[in-house]
């Protein structure tokens, strides 16, 4: 279960935006409070009268989506409203001016809520980490209705996705040994199965790069794999990289020693460990 809030101004247009539901046409009202009207001019008129009381908040207005979570794949309209009113106490926005409706023509189905911040005593609800509170929320709501959570649930995907992850390490693995250029270590991963897609920043600099995974159709950040999977790894291990790079890139590159070095370090490894009666 998952859910997001921001404070604003608040509009008529966003009211009705909550009231209907794309092409399933008006959307299921699943609650109100303290309000009567039938469209967005109607109700922000009302939510007007109550933040007239409070001319110092100028976003006197909550949009907040609660997103159940995909275990089940039908929630009843009555479980919906339940979600939702539960929602509002853990925000202590129970007793606020609110439309709540559900909105089904997504694949999983998702609860709206417009709040006025301003109650009935004209004090304005603390929107400070309101999305954070929002979230909260939702995964408190899931622990006390038994359903999967948001952290679980993230938990659950990169369980799934590890043997996925370790295939692709070990392509990356075998193709930075192989490879004398980037595009070597390309053509060696796309043998593995493996689609490398540079990452491009607005200078034209190569940044990074992504990984799909061709027989799931999975993309990752180099850096989801694991964190010594990326251009810099590539860099180290002396793989050619002809594009041009961003800064931070280009100071590693520039910044490699050279191979007279590499051959005196390799050189006094092998005395040191011949002064010990030791063979490389």
């Amino acid at each position: 279960m998952v859910s997001k809030g921001s404070a604003t101004k608040g509009s008529a247009q966003a009211i009705d935006y909550i009231m209907n539901d794309k092409e399933k046409g008006q959307a299921v009202e699943l609650d109100r409070n303290l309000i009567s009207g039938n469209n967005g001019n109607e109700i922000i008129a009302e939510f007007r009268e109550i933040q007239q009381f409070n001319h110092n908040c100028s976003n006197n207005t909550y949009s907040i989506v609660l997103s159940p979570s995909e275990e089940k794949k039908h929630w009843s309209n009555e479980e919906l409203k339940d979600f939702g009113q539960a929602h509002l106490k853990n925000l202590g926005l129970e007793n606020n001016q609110y439309l709540m409706t559900a909105h089904r023509s997504t694949k999983h189905p998702h609860i709206h809520i417009i709040c006025n911040r301003i109650d009935l005593d004209g004090n304005a609800h603390s929107d400070q980490f309101i999305s954070k509170k929002c979230q909260e929320s939702a995964e408190k709501i899931a622990q006390e209705k038994g359903l999967i959570t948001a952290k679980e649930m993230a938990q659950l995907k990169q369980i799934e996705l590890k043997p996925l992850k370790k295939e692709i390490h070990q392509a990356h693995e075998f193709a930075k040994e192989k490879s004398n250029n980037f595009n070597e270590y390309k053509d060696y991963m796309y043998s593995k199965g493996i689609e490398v897609q540079p990452t491009v920043n607005k200078n034209g600099e190569m940044q990074g790069y992504r990984l799909k995974h061709r027989e799931s159709e999975l993309n990752f950040k180099a850096s989801e794999i694991h964190k010594n999977v990326g251009l810099k790894d590539l860099i180290e291990n002396r793989v050619t990289i002809d594009s041009k790079l961003s800064k931070p890139l280009e100071n590693i590159r520039q910044n490699l020693p050279t191979e007279k070095i590499l051959e005196e370090v390799q050189e006094l490894k092998i005395t040191k460990s011949r002064s010990r009666g030791l063979s490389l």
